[in-house]
């Protein structure tokens, strides 16, 4: 009495959600498609917009004096220090005119001004700079001509620049430093400190232009003339970084300026030269991370991965906090594959320096390639803070999002992902999330919600297909969409266009087989179901879905053998198979029989 197809129909709504991963990526013209299946409720697929496994780059030779770092920025520091010195043995005269100023105060307005700047000039004395820039734009505020609450204020602004700056050069330094300099034309220390933000964040045009402001105020600024020089070798500015190389020589720098000439030469592509610069400096100098890590970068690009690989550990050894060699050493490892190996390395970079956005997406990529995406979304997240125009890191957060079953979220990403460049890929993957968004919504019991999302989905793969009418995973998708909408004869439509793209395609036969189920043509079930058995004796949605269409159409035998393999690769499958056959499934009616053949969760 069970063996009709109102209980086959009933069975199929259950949305059962075990969701069974592929073992193999399917190749498809626009990227690498990732696919996933479930057993009674559907099948969906991801399509990546370049390869699931696309190369990551290296920071190409990005300029850095490696262990030599710490003792340069010290010669750096030394002379503004000296710098800082001169500017407040001149805030000692500063005072002195402020003072004398007070005995001439015959205007309320004056008197105010240069009460306050004597008060901050106090404060600023007594080491307290923040206190002292509101004193000071006091003073500006009740006299805009105090010539001396102008300089302390830029003085004062300076102090607590360079204290926002810090080590790591954060950019919250910029906006006081740049104050400064506009209060003093002629504050050198700001534009040096200014210089050296822009240089550490990879702004080599303002970088050059602030030192360059800063030492023709200053000359006695001469450990300025090398990163000046660097700056503009990463700028492929040849003639002026020999002209800066040459100051820096003059100014005692010899030493790194000889590595710099070596950077200049790879900048060149003169590959076999620098290389025998760089082995000459690391003879005299074997502690130098900066050489051991230029050798890699030339190593890596002449395809030497193996000597590179050498090199950049070497580097490590050395100094461990060299971020550079530990991103490049990870995207070798990356490329190869070596995830394991990768993972250690981004991590390492990303402790080093954890504001390279790069080091943590890539660090985001390696996690998803071990499948541990909770990690990875929580590195996509901090890469997209900085990163804020790159949807292919969008595309790979929501995949990422939709592994640990954050739909929403999933969503959100590859809409985001869409807007910023928009794609059959894209809009593919918007629909892809809906639909699995529904299904889980279906599962916790909410239907209204499941069905609003199903539209959604629908219009997006819709779109689509109308972009790319070959993009086989946009018709998979609709087809499961329309399957989950209870829309059958355009399901199959989809779906057959799906497999006139992709003929040998399991998942998409298991959804043309549920398609067929739903408008009654149990002959068309039965035969997507047998060749997606047939292609893969390994696919339990196959087998599951077949023993329960051939028990539908009167074949219990042969729905028992079905049961049988089944048993030996999912037990507790071929259990609620076995409920089926024997018409177990409904006795408690409805809402107790998903209760009863629910199969075990397993994530999306």
């Amino acid at each position: 009495m069970f063996r009709n197809n109102s209980f086959l129909k009933a069975v199929f709504s259950f949305g059962v959600l075990a969701a069974i991963s592929l073992q193999g990526m399917i190749v498809a013209r626009a990227g690498d498609i990732v696919a996933t299946e479930d057993v009674v409720s559907g099948s969906s697929a991801f399509v990546f917009r370049r390869s699931s496994k696309q190369p990551q780059e290296s920071a190409g030779g990005s300029v850095s004096l490696g262990s030599r770092k710490k003792a340069y920025r010290a010669r750096v520091n030394s002379q503004v220090s000296a710098a800082r010195q001169r500017r407040a043995d001149a805030a000692k005269a500063r005072a002195a005119a402020v003072a004398r100023a007070r005995k001439r105060e015959r205007l309320a307005k004056l008197k105010i001004s240069n009460t306050l700047a004597a008060s901050a000039e106090s404060k600023m004395a007594a080491g307290d700079p923040g206190s002292a820039i509101v004193d000071y734009r006091g003073s500006l505020k009740a006299n805009p001509k105090n010539t001396e609450a102008k300089l302390g204020l830029s003085e004062a602004l300076t102090a607590v620049g360079i204290q926002a700056a810090g080590e790591a050069n954060n950019e919250a330094g910029i906006p006081l430093l740049e104050e400064a300099a506009k209060l003093d034309p002629k504050n050198e220390v700001a534009f040096a400190k200014l210089g050296e933000i822009y240089d550490a964040r990879g702004n080599n045009a303002l970088a050059v232009a602030n030192y360059e402001k800063a030492l023709a105020i200053d000359p006695e600024l001469s450990s300025l003339y090398l990163p000046v020089a660097l700056a503009q070798i990463e700028a492929g500015n040849t003639a002026k970084a020999e002209l800066y190389l040459t100051k820096a020589e003059a100014g005692g720098d010899a030493a790194d300026a000889k590595f710099a000439r070596a950077v200049l030469l790879a900048k060149q592509n003169k590959n076999d030269e620098a290389l025998a610069a760089f082995a000459q400096i690391a003879v005299s100098d074997p502690q130098n991370a900066g050489v051991q890590y230029q050798r890699g970068v030339l190593f890596a690009r002449l395809g030497q991965n193996d000597k590179a690989v050498e090199a950049y550990k070497k580097a490590t050894q050395i100094d461990d906090g060299y971020a550079l060699a530990w991103f490049d050493l990870g995207v070798i490892y990356y490329n190869k594959g070596d995830y394991k190996n990768a993972l250690t390395a981004y991590q390492s970079s990303v402790k080093a320096d954890d504001s390279n956005a790069r080091a943590h997406a890539n660090l985001a990529s390696t996690y998803r390639q071990l499948e541990r995406y909770a990690e990875a979304n929580a590195e996509y997240k901090i890469a997209a803070q900085t990163i804020k125009n790159d949807p292919e890191l969008y595309n790979e957060w929501g995949f990422c999002l939709g592994k640990t079953a954050e739909w929403d979220k999933a969503t959100a990403r590859l809409e985001t992902a869409n807007r910023m460049s928009p794609s059959a890929e894209e809009q593919s993957n918007v629909g892809w999330a809906y639909y699995n968004a529904a299904q889980a919504d279906k599962a916790a019991g909410n239907d209204a919600a499941s069905k609003e999302k199903l539209e959604k989905g629908k219009m997006s793969l819709q779109e689509a297909v109308r972009k790319d009418p070959k993009l086989d995973a946009a018709h998979l998708n609709l087809g499961s969409t329309y399957n989950s909408l209870g829309e059958h004869d355009e399901a199959a439509k989809s779906l057959n266009t799906a497999l006139s793209l992709h003929s040998d395609w399991v998942i998409a036969l298991n959804q043309l087989g549920l398609a067929y189920r739903g408008t009654d043509n149990m002959a068309g079930a039965l035969n997507a179901f047998n060749r997606a058995v047939v292609l893969d004796g390994n696919n339990v949605a196959g087998l599951f879905n077949l023993g329960s269409a051939q028990y539908a159409s009167g074949d219990k035998n042969e729905a028992k053998k079905t049961q049988a393999r089944l048993k030996k690769l999912r037990p507790d499958l071929a259990d609620q198979l076995g409920n089926i056959i024997a018409g177990k499934a409904i006795e408690f009616g409805t809402r107790k029989l998903r209760e009863k053949i629910r199969i075990p969760g397993f994530p999306f």
